[in-house]
C-alpha cells in the first residue's frame, strides 16, 4: 500500500461517523424538534454521518421513512430518568453525541459521569434558551469549571454570552438549522387576507393576547380574518392562562376566525402563512437570547410579522423593515401595527422575502454538521 492511501486509509479509520441525535419529547411534527431533526437529515448526504435519533416510544412511525436509525426509547414521564442510562452507555463509545433541545439537567448528568470514567464520545449541547435563575446560575458556573470537554451550541450571540461568562469555554454560535424551502415566492406581490396566530397555545407565545385582540379587532368594527392554531404544546397541557384563552374564545362567534384544534403536517402549517400578518407577541424577557423557527418560517412566505422589540425576531423585523416590534402588546397597539403593515401590504411582503433571501443560507442545516464533523475530527491527517 503506498504512502498516499496508507494516509487515506487512516484518515478514513479515525473519523467518528457515527452522531446520536437525543430528542426525547419528539413524537409528531409539531415544535422544533421534528424541522431540526428532518433538516439534518436532508443536509446529511454532503457528510455521510450514520445518524440514530433517540426519541419518543410515540414516534414508531414518524422517522420510518428518513435516513437515519431510530430509536423510541424514551418514555416522557421517565425521559430525565432514561436519560442517565442511555447517557451512560453512549458515553463509553467513540461516537458523537448531539443533544438537540439541551437543559441545566443534561450538564449534569454529562459532569456526573466525568467524574468517574474518561468519555469517549465527542458531546454538543444545542441550548435554544437558558432560564436564569439564581441556583440555575449558579449550577452552571460550578459545572464549567469542571472544564469538560463539551461544546455548548447557541442559536444567538445573547445567550452564548450567557455561557461564556459563567465559565464555558467551548462556545459556539451557529444560526438554528430550519429547512430549505424548494424556492421562495415568485415576484409577484400577494395581497393581504388574515391575521395568523401559528404554533402550540401557550402564554410565553402571547396566545392569551392574541384573544383579546380578537375579541378588541371585532369591538371597533374591524372584523378582519383570524387564523389561529389551539393545538397544545408538547406537554400534553395547556398552562392556565392559554386554557382560559381557550375557553373565552370558544364562546366567541364562530364568523371570520379558522381555526385548527389539531396537529397540522408540515405542509399544512407552511400554507399557514400565505397572504398573511403573523403575531409573535412573545414575552420579550423569555425570549430576549432565544430565536424564534416560526418567524423563520414566516419569512420563508413573504409573511411580515409583528412581535416584541428587543429580541432576535424583533431584531430581524426592524433590520429588514419585514415586520413591526413593539415595546407592549396592548390591543389597540398591536391593531395600529397590523393596520400599518395591511395598509403597505406589498412593501412588508417584498422586504420579509428579502429576509428570507439573507438568512436563507445563514440558517443552512449543513453549518451544524460542518461544524460538528471539524469539531469531532480535529486532527485528521491531510493529502
Amino acid at each position: 500500500m503506498n504512502m498516499a492511501a496508507q494516509l487515506l486509509t487512516n484518515k478514513t479509520m479515525s473519523q467518528i461517523k457515527t452522531l446520536n441525535l437525543i430528542e426525547p419529547t419528539l413524537y409528531d411534527q409539531t415544535g422544533h424538534s421534528y424541522m431540526y431533526v428532518q433538516c439534518l437529515l436532508q443536509a446529511n448526504p454532503d457528510f455521510n454521518f450514520k445518524i440514530q435519533v433517540w426519541l419518543d416510544q410515540r414516534g414508531r412511525q414518524l422517522l420510518t421513512h428518513s435516513a437515519c436509525i431510530a430509536h423510541t426509547y424514551f418514555y416522557r414521564p421517565l425521559r430525565q430518568v432514561q436519560k442517565i442510562f442511555l447517557y451512560y452507555k453512549l458515553l463509553k463509545q467513540p461516537e458523537i453525541i448531539l443533544i438537540s433541545t439541551a437543559e441545566l439537567w443534561d450538564l449534569k448528568i454529562l459532569a456526573f459521569f466525568a467524574r468517574y470514567f474518561k468519555i469517549k464520545s465527542k458531546v454538543f449541547l444545542q441550548f435554544h434558551q437558558f432560564k436564569q435563575t439564581k441556583n440555575k446560575l449558579a449550577s452552571l458556573k460550578k459545572i464549567a469549571n469542571l472544564n469538560l470537554d463539551f461544546t455548548i451550541i447557541t442559536p444567538t450571540e445573547k445567550l452564548e454570552a450567557l455561557y461564556k461568562n459563567h465559565g464555558f469555554k467551548r462556545c459556539v454560535t451557529i444560526a438554528c438549522p430550519t429547512y430549505q424551502p424548494a424556492k421562495l415566492l415568485n415576484s409577484e406581490p400577494e395581497k393581504f387576507s388574515k391575521v395568523l396566530y401559528a404554533g402550540a397555545a401557550r402564554n410565553d407565545k402571547g396566545f392569551a393576547q392574541v384573544i383579546d385582540l380578537l375579541q378588541y379587532n371585532r369591538s371597533i368594527g374591524k372584523d378582519t380574518l383570524f387564523e389561529i392554531q389551539t393545538s397544545m404544546p408538547n406537554s400534553q397541557r395547556y398552562d392556565a392562562t392559554s386554557a382560559a384563552a381557550l375557553l373565552k374564545l370558544k364562546t366567541l362567534p364562530q364568523h371570520n376566525l379558522i381555526l385548527h384544534a389539531t396537529t397540522l403536517d408540515q405542509q399544512q402549517y407552511l400554507n399557514l402563512f400565505k397572504n398573511s400578518i403573523c403575531l409573535l407577541l412573545y414575552s420579550q424577557q423569555e425570549y430576549q437570547d432565544k430565536f424564534s423557527a416560526i418567524a423563520l418560517d414566516a419569512f420563508y412566505a413573504g409573511c411580515p410579522i409583528i412581535t416584541a422589540k428587543n429580541t432576535w425576531m424583533g431584531d430581524a423585523a426592524q433590520r429588514y423593515n419585514s415586520g413591526i416590534a413593539l415595546d407592549d402588546f396592548a390591543p389597540a397597539t398591536v391593531q395600529l401595527a397590523i393596520d400599518e403593515i395591511i395598509n403597505n401590504y406589498t412593501v412588508f411582503h417584498v422586504n420579509a422575502k428579502h429576509a428570507a433571501q439573507q438568512l436563507l443560507s445563514l440558517h443552512d442545516p449543513k453549518h451544524t454538521l460542518e461544524f460538528i464533523k471539524l469539531a469531532a475530527n480535529p486532527h485528521q491527517p491531510s493529502l
